[in-house]
């Protein structure tokens, strides 16, 4: 079997594959500019490298590359802290990262060369001489991405060949594109949505819209005048646009949302604009959405996620049908990297347990009441109220500490920090600002006598809601 990239250039070859407001790509471009950049990656003699890359041409043809000389990339979301970082690439015995030219000052100013060998992109470009390309294994891991978990424990997630695929085939089935569509992607590629658009593109042969960062006039300008047919956003994404214009569909068939949970209110006012809203609900570990809700389920039932099928089950329901939500279906991971051999991943029947508390209304419409226990979803990025904690307990000033979650407007949650001790906030920001990445800083810190405890010395969060 070859490579997809490959099939993909010799079945549409001039076709678009990559675009952004300044430059357009064909596939067959595109396969000989991953080449040249797996050619470099391949001089490196790596079996898995890690990637620090921003979204742009040369970050597609980068991972493409891997690819296609079977390099595994562990993805490295670039708001993490140097600290952040290294940690998770050691716990997977990486000892190589490659930089994206745009963040060669990230680099230069970084940690990193103290404990990786590190290359920027353009210096691994091989112009004349390309390898041979490896053998393509659909079983194989193409990348690997990072997920904390409740427990606030980073958890490396191997997502292979055969799960992006089953991905793509079941969003193609319940979301729906073609060659035709230009899909304009602003989320992050080094996240699951992000680089998820990206193989949908080379399996079914539509054009990728490209920009490198969110902002709303530039993705109205490119709804209306570049003919964009699908978007993925999270729902703060989708407000700003529609607060600021947004207010029909222009040539727009499909926007998928993701990463926080849908309020009445506003999916009423997206659908009055007839925007072809589809919410979705999926994880790193399910290779992207496996659930997705169209506009006619949401018109029903705002809250949905998509309709519940044999996959699914929800475990040990309560008197609401309230209970653990598990699926099993080839897009779902075999198991972490790291920590190894971690137990109750699976049920015994090999359904993952996403350790998120749904239940199934009477159309048959899965609703997620919790995004995992004690989960802060902020602006579509995860945040875990141990690791704060844990960080705040390092200092030397604080006996003991406590983050909750609580509503905003903007960001949709954002963390609040009590904390047992003295010490000035001033302070206590710049220490937190040393190990946790600037998205999951506390927007307040409060300071307590004593915080509540069970019998069993677990921290009841939900007394101290932040009011």
């Amino acid at each position: 079997m070859e490579h997809w990239l490959v099939q993909r250039a010799y079945q549409t070859p001039n076709a678009i594959a990559v675009e952004t407001a300044r430059e357009q790509l064909t596939f067959k471009s595109l396969l000989n500019l991953a080449m040249q950049y797996g050619s470099g990656l391949a001089a490196l003699q790596e079996k898995r490298i890690g990637l620090l890359v921003d979204n742009s041409i040369e970050a597609i043809a980068l991972i493409h590359g891997a690819w296609l000389y079977q390099i595994e990339i562990a993805m490295i979301n670039n708001r993490l802290t140097d600290e952040e970082v290294i940690k998770q690439m050691q716990s997977i015995k990486v000892k190589t990262i490659v930089v994206s030219d745009n963040y060669q000052s990230r680099y230069m100013d970084s940690q990193f060369p103290q404990y990786f060998n590190c290359y920027v992109a353009s210096n691994i470009l091989v112009k004349e001489g390309t390898r041979s390309l490896a053998p393509f294994d659909v079983k194989s891991i193409a990348s690997i991405m990072f997920t904390s978990g409740t427990t606030g424990t980073q958890k490396a997630v191997p997502q292979r060949f055969s799960n992006h695929q089953s991905s793509a085939e079941r969003c193609l089935s319940d979301l729906g594109f073609d060659s035709e569509t230009r899909w304009l992607t602003v989320l992050p590629i080094y996240h699951i949505s992000g680089l998820s658009i990206v193989i949908r593109s080379v399996l079914y042969g539509f054009t990728v819209y490209l920009m490198s960062k969110f902002d709303e006039q530039q993705v109205l300008d490119a709804v209306k005048h570049k003919n964009i047919t699908h978007m993925s956003l999270v729902p703060l994404t989708l407000k700003r646009l529609m607060d600021n214009g947004l207010t029909e569909p222009y040539q727009l068939e499909k926007i998928l949302l993701g990463g926080a949970k849908l309020e009445r209110d506003f999916v009423s006012l997206a659908l009055s604009y007839q925007l072809p809203i589809y919410n979705s609900f999926g994880m790193t570990e399910t290779c992207s959405q496996f659930l997705t809700a169209s506009p006619d389920m949401l018109a029903i039932n705002p809250e949905a996620v998509g309709r519940f099928d044999g996959e699914l089950k929800i475990v040990q329901p309560n008197s609401e049908g309230h209970g653990e939500l598990c699926v099993r279906a080839d897009n779902v991971m075999d198991g972490y990297l790291y920590p190894e051999g971690l137990q109750n991943t699976f049920d015994e029947e090999g359904y993952f347990k996403t350790g998120d508390i749904a239940s199934v209304d009477s159309n048959g419409y899965v609703v997620i009441h919790d995004r995992r226990k004690d989960l802060i979803i902020s602006g579509g990025e995860n945040i875990y109220p141990n690791e704060i904690e844990r960080v705040a307990k390092m200092h030397a000033e604080v006996s003991d500490a406590m983050c909750v979650g609580i509503r905003d407007d903007y960001w949709g949650q954002r963390p609040i920090l009590y904390l047992v001790g003295d010490i000035q906030i001033e302070k206590m920001y710049a220490f937190l600002s040393q190990h946790l990445a600037k998205y999951k800083l506390p927007k307040e810190i409060k300071y307590v006598q004593s915080l509540p405890y069970t019998s069993t010395g677990k921290l009841k969060r939900q007394l101290l809601n932040g009011e």
